[in-house]
């Protein structure tokens, strides 16, 4: 799918809300982006993986998703890449294992992508950094769906979509 006409069906399917909307840094915006509805449309989701795609280079052999809209996107990824999946955990649960990894544990012989839906002040990043930093392995970059901010990250990282090119439809 070429990128207009990725832009073109989200703004079909309303990934964007023009009301006041609390972001997870507790800042309220004007706007929200719920890139996530694109999950539940198969050939956006697809776009979405093929782009990403791009990124991983053969040395990369895992794949975390960080953050609630991170998951889906690193299991779909880890499927279509053959790539180890690792869910990592902002706060450890209460109960069961307690621990901040789940799937796949990394080791120091491993390189890690990390995929988010929407960076806006990379802090859902930074923790899943965090998280991994446990187990020593590489962080080679992080990609986002959209980009809606400035983030100040540890690692490099790309974006698909700005949130300009979504608020322009």
């Amino acid at each position: 799918m070429i990128r207009t006409e990725l832009i073109r069906r989200l703004g079909e399917i309303g990934v964007m809300s023009n009301r006041p909307v609390m972001l997870r840094s507790g800042v309220t915006s004007e706007f929200y982006c719920d890139i996530k509805k694109a999950y539940g449309h198969s050939d956006i989701l697809n776009a979405f993986v093929e782009e990403i795609g791009k990124e991983i280079t053969p040395d990369i052999t895992c794949i975390t998703g960080s953050g609630y809209g991170g998951l889906p996107l690193a299991a779909v990824l880890s499927l279509r890449y053959d790539r180890h999946f690792v869910a990592a955990r902002e706060m450890v649960k209460g109960h069961g294992r307690q621990e901040h990894l789940d799937g796949y544990l990394p080791t120091t012989d491993d390189r890690v992508l990390i995929v988010d839906d929407v960076l806006t002040t990379g802090s859902s990043i930074r923790a899943t950094i965090s998280a991994l930093k446990e187990t020593e392995a590489m962080i080679v970059k992080a990609v986002v769906l959209v980009k809606r901010g400035e983030a100040d990250l540890s690692i490099p990282f790309s974006f698909i979509l700005d949130i300009d090119e979504l608020l322009e439809y």
